[in-house]
């Protein structure tokens, strides 16, 4: 891989715990600032720009791109490589938006070596840009929503802007599974989001009649599918890339996580992901 060496935990930067604390380091890390962040390295774990490299498995002139500014980092498995050289702590972690290496104290739960989970978003606004850049060049979007009006069937909603965009590269296929308007769960999921049984019903209709719309203008190619079982999931998955998120009465739509999960072996979560997907799909009513 372009840019990358091995490196061993031996290598790590040591760097004291209230320095990470400090207000410049940590808005470094909300915005993602690779050069900044080596920098602070440099400055108080006393690290020369060969020692990094030796910490994070880049190569040494990589480092000097990113610690001189001409180079921005925007792949996060170099952000992991980041974190793991400089032993980043969970807090500063989850600034960067990377899931945290533990869940408790009460056992080994590293994630760096079982990166099924990738990054965390703690609301679905801090995922959206994410998922709009990787929309913009996706081949295959799979999407598993309730009614995706949000999702893709509004005209300003989070994909259609990115899978309808002038001058893409490819034409995607979309692949959209919303619930079926006669399914047992639409009283229970009506009276979660303060709706009546009735009106969410027409609107899961309204919904279809959207994604026949974006289907007609033939922008891209559709498949709409619509399926009877409770929504337990909302996916997004885009080629490679997997975003999910727990619908629930307890799942604020505005303020609750959104993983996105790593094919890195085993990757066992978001293979589950793509077999869920197939199995609902497979087990659904096509409309488009």
């Amino acid at each position: 891989m372009s840019g990358l060496s091995s490196s061993s935990s031996a290598d790590s930067v040591e760097i004291p715990d209230w320095a990470w604390l400090r207000e410049e380091i940590r808005e470094a890390l909300r915005s993602r600032d690779a050069g900044a962040i080596l920098r602070f390295a440099q400055q108080y774990g006393g690290a020369s720009q060969s020692r990094i490299a030796a910490a994070t498995g880049l190569l040494q002139g990589r480092v000097n791109e990113i610690v001189r500014n001409r180079r921005v980092v925007v792949r996060i498995d170099v952000f992991e490589r980041i974190a793991a050289g400089l032993r980043m702590p969970d807090d500063a972690r989850l600034l960067m938006g990377l899931a945290p290496l533990r869940f408790s104290q009460s056992g080994p739960q590293d994630l760096f070596e079982h990166p099924q989970v990738a990054a965390v978003a703690r609301t679905k606004p801090e995922a959206f840009t994410e998922i709009r850049q990787a929309a913009a060049s996706a081949a295959t979007v799979d999407v598993i929503g309730v009614r995706a009006l949000g999702m893709v069937a509004m005209g300003d909603s989070l994909l259609r802007g990115p899978l309808t965009r002038v001058g893409r590269e490819c034409e995607p296929l979309l692949r959209v599974l919303v619930l079926h308007h006669e399914s047992p769960a639409v009283a229970r999921i009506a009276e979660e989001v303060g709706e009546t049984a009735r009106f969410f019903s027409a609107s899961l209709r309204f919904a279809e009649e959207l994604l026949a719309e974006l289907a007609e203008e033939g922008t891209l190619k559709m498949e709409v599918y619509r399926y009877m079982a409770p929504p337990v999931w909302r996916m997004v998955r885009l080629d490679g890339t997997t975003f999910v998120a727990v619908i629930g009465a307890r799942s604020d739509p505005n303020s609750s996580l959104v993983y996105r999960l790593s094919t890195t072996p085993p990757g066992s979560f978001a293979h589950g992901f793509e077999r869920h997907f197939e199995a609902m799909r497979e087990g659904a009513e096509r409309v488009i």
